[in-house]
C-alpha cells in the first residue's frame, strides 16, 4: 500500500501539467465549438449564444472542408506507407552487401540530424562568448565585466582562503 502511495505522489504532478496543458484546452474548445462565439462574448457572457450542433452541420456543408479532408486522407493513404517504404528500404540497402560506399550515404543520410546540431551549438557559442556575445553585451550594457561562460573557470565562486567565516566570494 505505501508503494502505491509513493508512486501516486510521483505521477500526480505529471497528471496533473497533462490536464492543464491538454484536457482543459480540448474540453474548452469543444464547449467553445457548440457555441456562436465571437469577441464580444469576452466581455459580457450574454453574448454567448449556444448553437449546438450547427456549427458542424455548416461545415460539413462546406467544399472547402472536404477538399481539405481528401488532402489529409491522401496524405495519409499515400504519403506515409510511401515515406515508410522508402525509409526501410534505405536503411536495407545501407545494411546490404551489395551497397558500394556504405560509409559515405551512412553519412548522407545522416549529415541533415548532426547539422542541425551543430547549428544550435554555434549559435549558443555564439551567444556565450567573451567578447562579442550577446549575454556578455547585456552584462556590459549593466556595467559588469564580461564572463567566459564557457571557457576558463578560474573566476568562478569559491570559498576564500583568506575567510574564516567561510563566506563565499568571487576570487580570480
Amino acid at each position: 500500500m505505501r508503494i502505491a502511495g509513493a508512486a501516486w505522489c510521483f505521477v500526480t504532478p505529471a497528471l496533473l501539467v497533462i490536464g492543464v496543458f491538454f484536457f482543459l484546452p480540448v474540453v474548452a474548445a469543444l464547449a467553445l465549438s457548440l457555441t456562436d462565439f465571437d469577441i464580444y462574448a469576452l466581455a459580457d457572457l450574454r453574448n454567448l449564444r449556444v448553437v449546438g450542433l450547427r456549427n458542424y452541420l455548416q461545415l460539413l456543408q462546406t467544399p472547402l472542408f472536404w477538399q481539405a479532408f481528401a488532402n489529409t486522407l491522401y496524405f495519409v493513404i499515400v504519403g506515409v506507407p510511401l515515406s515508410i517504404t522508402a525509409s526501410l528500404g534505405a536503411a536495407l540497402l545501407l545494411h546490404s552487401r551489395l551497397a558500394r560506399f556504405p560509409a559515405f550515404f551512412r553519412t548522407a543520410l545522416f549529415a541533415p540530424v548532426v547539422t542541425t546540431l551543430v547549428a544550435v551549438a554555434v549559435i549558443w557559442r555564439y551567444l556565450f562568448n567573451p567578447r562579442y556575445g550577446l549575454l556578455n553585451y547585456a552584462l556590459g550594457g549593466l556595467g559588469l565585466s564580461p564572463i567566459d561562460w564557457l571557457g576558463d573557470h578560474a573566476g568562478r565562486c569559491r570559498p576564500s582562503s583568506s575567510s574564516r567565516s567561510g563566506r563565499i566570494s568571487a576570487t580570480t
